[in-house]
């Protein structure tokens, strides 16, 4: 019989927790870049409130919806409801009340605008992407990804009620970063796509060409990247400025040196590299261009 802890963190893995609060750290991010620490902590913990239940919401339903795919696949095959320790009627239960219970909370404690793109970012994840994109294109992963820019903007309207230019710009950092990002994964893990029949851009173009596409995709990030800090940074303290746009540019440097790499040797195991340099991308981007706008 299975400990009450153990059902807890099997639930709580179907809401894959850690997509959920990188949600949750854009839309805060985007809260202090919009209006600095003048924001009413209100704002703050109903975002991340918001955010995490309308994200780990639409992560559970894709582990509803994905439950056959994840059965066949190497990599997801001991998930807790394609290995049985779920029912996945439950999974969508509580994937379709946290969902909607994010959206509300944002309604009710923020603003219609704020709960209008968190419920964007639920629809875009669950329809436009697992539903109808994964299955039928290689583009799946770059239109798709539009999910994740929902919380840039669901951030920035909790703390102005409106979305600016910057706003934007954050959001389109989550749209550039994403198809990268995930290919790297998909070009490790090809055979699993290929059993599935899942048209991943490796599948159906080859490591290769994936390997270049996804090198073009995360090279691109470099100097949207820096004209995004240079944009928000502080400039009445230059020299904290300088050291933190120091700081980005040798970061930006060691991962636009892994993705040459990749280009030169398109193999699965540099594209892994490139994968894992991918995964703290955006929480370090973030955090430096903050601090540079915040010091």
């Amino acid at each position: 019989m299975k400990s009450l802890g153990s059902s807890i963190g099997d639930y709580l893995n179907v809401m894959k927790p850690a997509i959920a609060l990188l949600n949750v750290f854009v839309g805060i991010a985007a809260i202090l870049l919009a209006v600095g620490f003048s924001a009413p902590l209100l704002a703050i913990v109903a975002t991340a409130l918001a955010g995490f239940l309308s994200a780990g919401g639409a992560g559970a339903i894709n582990c509803y919806i994905d439950r056959e795919l994840d059965r066949h696949m190497t990599r997801t095959r001991y998930r807790p409801v394609p290995a049985g320790r779920v029912q996945a009627d439950g999974v969508l239960a509580l994937g379709l009340i946290f969902s909607v219970g994010g959206i509300l909370l944002a309604a009710f404690f923020l603003n219609l605008l704020t709960a209008f793109f968190i419920a964007m970012g639920v629809f875009w994840y669950v329809f436009v992407y697992t539903l109808w994109l994964k299955p039928r294109t290689k583009w799946n992963i770059v239109i798709g990804g539009a999910a994740g820019c929902f919380s840039a903007l669901a951030g920035w309207s909790a703390a102005t009620g409106a979305v600016s230019l910057v706003g934007i710009m954050v959001a389109a950092l989550i749209f550039l970063w994403t198809p990268g990002h995930f290919w790297g994964l998909a070009i490790a893990k090809t055979k699993d796509y290929e059993d599935v029949e899942v048209p991943m851009l490796p599948v159906v173009e080859g490591v290769n060409r994936a390997s270049l596409h996804t090198s073009v995709s995360n090279l691109l990030l470099f100097p949207f990247t820096v004209a995004l800090y240079l944009l928000t940074m502080n400039w009445t303290n230059i020299v904290a400025a300088a050291i933190i746009g120091a700081v980005l540019v040798a970061f930006n440097l060691r991962f636009l040196a892994a993705n040459l790499r990749l280009m030169r040797t398109p193999t699965p195991m540099s594209a892994w590299r490139v994968f894992k340099l991918s995964a703290g991308y955006l929480f370090i981007s973030l955090v430096l261009i903050v601090l540079g706008h915040l010091l």
